[in-house]
């Protein structure tokens, strides 16, 4: 509804637009319709672009915490450098895990050696503990993600030197397939390495 304020109309009435700037009036026309086309390609970018968004939820748990240090230096959240980093990772069968990216930087990776998901719900990884900058302060995060529940948690992180991380999964995730993730990350200084994808993982009841 448009208004009058100092002799001067602004606001909408009816399909027309009253606004100033530097002292000037000006009136416009609202569109008579707008372009929404429903292309094949549109509508794939936008399912991508609600996947992505959805999937970035669910993997708040590890991207949280791997990709703050570099989401603070771009002053962005993790949230949405995790869907910039990751806008790509879809095939023709859907999301493409091993490419999904929840930590990134200049870190030194730790190199999984073996991996193993037990009957039982338990993980247990083991992973190089000598490292060029042996710096004794990073630590190892493994990150387990379910994704026909969509739910991920990050394992207690263990320093580097440890070489080995143990950790229990959820009861109802055991049925079902999980994804491995892991990175280094820099207590002091917040950084992180690259993620490094462990492997999928099935599970028995």
């Amino acid at each position: 509804m448009a208004t009058y304020k100092g002799g001067k109309k602004s606001g909408k009435e009816g399909n027309v637009i009253h606004s100033s700037w530097h002292g000037r009036e000006y009136t416009r026309r609202m569109p008579e319709s707008v372009a929404n086309p429903q292309t094949e390609a549109q509508q794939a970018h936008r399912n991508a672009f609600a996947e992505i968004s959805r999937l970035s939820s669910a993997m708040k748990a590890g991207h949280a915490i791997g990709l703050h240090h570099l989401a603070v230096r771009n002053k962005l959240n993790s949230h949405s450098m995790f869907k910039r980093l990751n806008k790509n990772c879809f095939d023709d069968d859907g999301i493409d895990y091993p490419r999904i990216c929840i930590a990134k930087g200049s870190v030194e990776p730790a190199y999984v050696i073996s991996a193993e998901v037990n009957a039982q719900g338990g993980v247990h990884v083991t992973f190089q503990t000598d490292s060029i900058s042996q710096n004794k302060s990073d630590e190892f995060y493994l990150f387990v993600f379910c994704p026909d529940l969509h739910e991920g948690y990050c394992a207690e992180p263990v320093l580097r030197a440890v070489g080995v991380v143990d950790a229990c999964i959820p009861e109802n995730w055991m049925g079902h397939p999980l994804h491995l993730y892991a990175f280094m990350r820099r207590k002091k200084s917040g950084s992180t390495s690259d993620t490094v994808y462990v492997g999928q993982f099935n599970t028995n009841g």
